[in-house]
């Protein structure tokens, strides 16, 4: 999987791939997503929160919050399907969010040592040069 893809996305996609292949047309992929729960490590971002909430998916698990990006509570809540603040570019009924339960905060210690020891360690796909790894001076 390339870097930049998020989990989120990639679980979108291998489900609709994997859907199409079973020959599902579009109601009844959407009436699969109604029916499917996500667990992530970290609150999904906001473009990740917005592409959960137009394909409709019932529930999100995260564990440790995005104060940076976060979509589900920290920055925005596109979980709660309100585009009130947002303006429709594209003019069509089909993409408007619908919202989602969102349950944050299962087991988020957990969640950012994880993260802690990933960048810790570095990430061996990151392009090269790496930036140099900060330790704590002792």
């Amino acid at each position: 999987m390339p870097p930049e893809i998020h989990a989120e996305m990639e679980a979108i996609d291998v489900l609709l791939r994997e859907w199409q292949s079973m020959g599902l047309d579009q109601t009844q992929v959407a009436e699969k997503f109604a029916g499917c729960d996500l667990y992530v490590t970290c609150e999904p971002c906001i473009m990740c929160a917005t592409a959960l909430s137009i394909i409709g998916i019932r529930e999100v698990y995260f564990g440790c919050a995005n104060d940076k990006f976060g979509g589900c509570g920290s920055i925005m809540s596109l979980h709660k399907g309100d585009t009130s603040s947002s303006d429709d570019l594209s003019g069509s009924q089909a993409s408007k969010p619908k919202g989602f339960k969102c349950t944050g905060g299962i087991m988020a210690e957990e969640a950012v040592a994880l993260f802690r020891c990933f960048y810790e360690q570095g990430n061996p796909n990151a392009p090269r040069p790496h930036r140099p790894v900060r330790t704590p001076q002792q």
